[in-house]
């Protein structure tokens, strides 16, 4: 199992996290890109390359928004959705990928996920993120 290097080491919360944003996606690059920005933008961030990592934290966790890149190894980022909403269905997520496929954009709204392609419109990512907390 990969573990994730760049996830903070703070114990997730039970309780809502108003302005929490989460980012799963297994390109470095991509992963460490959307974080600066998110946080530019005022946002407390949690990063996870790794499936099994970010589906053991949003076990727990009940972030505002779940960023999810569709292609996570063996994995699918809709699998993500799946296995967390239950958990926490106020969380908002939003599905990235780097092809506009329309079956995955069909299950990601079926889903209630947006589905946003990369790169990513900067504008059109920050609408659907909340209120900034800087």
């Amino acid at each position: 199992m990969e573990r994730n290097t760049l996830a903070p080491s703070a114990t997730p919360t039970t309780t809502a996290a108003a302005g929490l944003v989460v980012v799963v996606d297994d390109d470095v690059s991509c992963l460490v890109a959307i974080e600066q920005i998110l946080k530019h933008w005022g946002h407390e961030t949690k990063t996870f390359r790794a499936f099994e990592d970010a589906r053991a934290y949003l076990s727990q966790a009940k972030p505002a928004v779940v960023i999810v890149d569709v292609r996570l190894g063996n994995y699918n980022g809709l699998q993500l959705i799946h296995f967390s909403r239950q958990n926490s269905p106020e969380t908002q997520w939003l599905v990235v990928s780097g092809f506009d496929d329309p079956v995955l954009r069909a299950e990601a709204t079926k889903l209630g996920a947006m589905f946003l392609t990369k790169p990513l419109d900067l504008q059109r990512l920050r609408q659907y993120l909340p209120a900034q907390t800087v």
